[in-house]
């Protein structure tokens, strides 16, 4: 007898056990379990096709439509814009004297370096830098819809899509879309307002103008002109226009550092902005690795700016003293403008520095008359100062700022509540890291409530920002998400630490500014740290943060059929160690066909085959 064909072996004879093992063996796999769950045919990896809705083309919108041709799949992309054409603050801002204040190399893409004219470019030329990215992309044609704005979003739980009005500024039209996800890239400086506390102002029968609605290339020649507000763009135009005005009238209402500029030891004399020689341009063109040099140096003092804002810091004293110091001597050292202009109760950084070189020496110029006290009203010819006396003009123009609410302009609706219901006079703001607003799902924005407003260029900042968004989509699309909720709970457990951090800081100290919503006593809604600090925060998303909703029953779902989509998509599948291609491509490697004949065992002499 044959051992084993009696003994139980699934190799015995057949009509014994083997049958049943083979019966086993070929049995198909089950299409369900016994609560109906079916495995999806299709590997992980599969990118579930989503939408995205932009509001607003300027900067931000750019890099989002740039980045995501290179980075992302199945993803559809429209973007909603006001204006006749992209460019958001840097095409509506026009104003004379109007100029970053940051470094102009500084304030570029990483992808998209260019040789700039000055050092605190103006806003044409960045204009010009924003318009060549779209026309070299063609971006209009593909995603942004120009002279469309949007009039009401609204979430609706039941499709996970936001619902979008938006109308056609050119025909009066209203359309609706939808999408999975909406992103604010409107800005935050966007809402320009008219002062609503002078008495008479649209009664003036000359030329009446707002800084971010001027008349680009009005002569302003020969001309008597007030200037009301000192804030970035009023210091800029005041500076810009004094010498080639007969009379210039202006308007301080409270006390301003009026500092250089970011990176100041790179500029001109006394922080003032110049322009690069040819010598210089020449320079940067033809040895890049200096050109990269230069900007790391600038972005290096940037960087450290945070520490002079800490309240008590060596740092804060010293910047105190030599802004005191500087003020003083371009004030003439006069008595009242010392004394009214000078702040005693908060230090520089309080508001964002703005590079005006001239500004200070203007006030004190001949032509100019400063007032300290409000204006009592305008005239259909001019206007009526504090003591009752009246001045003709030609041209006022109101430096007033903005709408810095947070608030939309239209209703904006989430779990049945608008955000004016979230962010009550009553409530404040609480924003999730200034990306997101807590309860309200699949919603991103470009610097919300609490973002880095403050903190230097916002060109490294959107790249970040963006980057975070990419990986909460693939997220959603890779696992099949419905929707990703910024919990309250953990967004009022960042403003609480945001909100007593910030006590450290001359942010929440008693001057005026926008990122206080233009009070000297409001929610000073900024970034609590550094600009780092904020860089490391946005490196990856807190998904433990979320409160996530999936449209599978089982969240592993998306595990599917077993293979990764790299099995199938031409990527290396052995990409773990290592990479092959020059460019650094993530692509399947043709092999060298060669190499087995020179490093397989089989092309060996028998003798030098180790034997076991």
């Amino acid at each position: 007898m044959i051992e084993g064909a009696d003994s139980g072996s699934v190799y015995g004879n057949p009509g014994g056990k083997v049958d049943a093992s083979i019966n086993i063996r070929d049995q198909p796999a089950p299409e369900t379990d016994q609560y109906g769950y079916r495995i999806r045919e299709q590997p992980m990896g599969v990118k579930r096709r989503v939408k995205v809705i932009l509001m607003g083309a300027g900067a931000s919108s750019l890099n989002f439509f740039k980045k995501a041709e290179e980075q992302m799949e199945n993803v559809d992309i429209v973007c909603y814009e006001k204006n006749r054409d992209i460019g958001g603050t840097w095409l509506e801002n026009r104003y004379p004297g109007c100029a970053c204040d940051i470094p102009s190399v500084n304030y570029q893409f990483s992808w998209k370096i260019k040789l700039w004219l000055h050092y605190y470019s103006y806003a044409p030329e960045i204009w010009q830098y924003l318009k060549t990215i779209e026309e070299e992309n063609n971006f209009i044609d593909k995603y942004i819809r120009l002279r469309h704005q949007i009039e009401r979003v609204e979430w609706d739980n039941n499709a996970g899509v936001w619902r979008i009005q938006i109308r056609n500024l050119e025909t009066d039209e209203v359309i609706e879309d939808t999408a999975e996800f909406f992103i604010n890239a409107g800005g935050v400086l966007n809402d320009w307002k008219w002062p609503t506390n002078i008495s008479g102002l649209h009664s003036f029968k000359g030329k009446l103008m707002h800084s971010a609605n001027y008349e680009e290339g009005y002569d302003l020649s020969g001309k008597k002109v007030a200037v009301i507000g000192a804030g970035s763009s009023g210091v800029q135009i005041v500076a810009s226009i004094q010498k080639r005005v007969e009379t210039l009238y202006h308007w301080i209402r409270s006390p301003i550092w009026i500092t250089a500029g970011f990176a100041q030891t790179w500029a001109g004399k006394d922080g003032a902005n110049f322009a690069y020689s040819q010598e210089q341009l020449e320079y940067l063109k033809e040895h890049p690795k200096k050109y990269l040099e230069y900007r790391k140096q600038i972005e290096n003092e940037l960087n450290q700016r945070f520490k002079f804002i800490i309240k008590g810091s060596e740092e804060a004293t010293q910047a105190r003293e030599f802004s005191f110091k500087e003020m003083s001597r371009k004030l003439n050292n006069d008595p009242r403008l010392i004394e009214k202009i000078i702040p005693r109760n908060f230090n520089p950084g309080c508001r964002r520095p703005t590079p005006a070189p001239g500004y200070l020496e203007a006030l004190v110029a001949p032509n100019t008359i400063v007032f300290t006290d409000p204006i009592s009203s305008v005239t259909p010819t001019g206007f009526v100062d504090q003591d009752g006396k009246s001045h003709e003009v030609d041209v006022i123009i109101c430096a007033t700022g903005f709408n810095t609410s947070w608030l939309p302009r239209f209703p904006f609706i989430a779990n049945g509540k608008d955000i004016r219901d979230l962010w009550s006079d009553a409530n404040g703001l609480t924003s999730y890291l200034s990306i997101g607003i807590p309860t309200f799902p699949n919603y991103f924005s470009y610097c919300g409530p609490y973002g880095p407003l403050g903190h230097g260029s916002f060109m490294p900042l959107i790249e970040q920002w963006t980057k975070y968004m990419f990986s909460v989509i693939r997220k959603a699309q890779v696992e099949n998400i419905k929707s990703f909720r910024p919990r309250m709970d953990v967004s009022l457990q960042f403003r609480q630490h945001a909100d007593l951090f910030l006590q450290r800081t001359a942010w929440t100290s008693p001057c005026r500014s926008w990122f206080k919503q233009g009070k000297t006593d409001g929610q000073a809604a900024i970034w609590p740290g550094s600009r780092l600090h904020f860089l490391e925060m946005m490196e990856a998303p807190r998904y433990e943060d979320f409160e996530i909703e999936y449209w599978d029953s089982n969240r592993f779902a998306f595990m599917g059929n077993g293979f990764e989509m790299r099995e199938f998509d031409g990527r290396d599948i052995t990409h773990y160690l290592g990479c092959l291609d020059e460019e650094g491509k993530d692509l399947q490697p043709e092999y060298d066909k060669d190499l087995i004949q020179k490093l397989a065992g089989w092309t060996l002499e028998e003798a030098s085959i180790v034997q076991g």
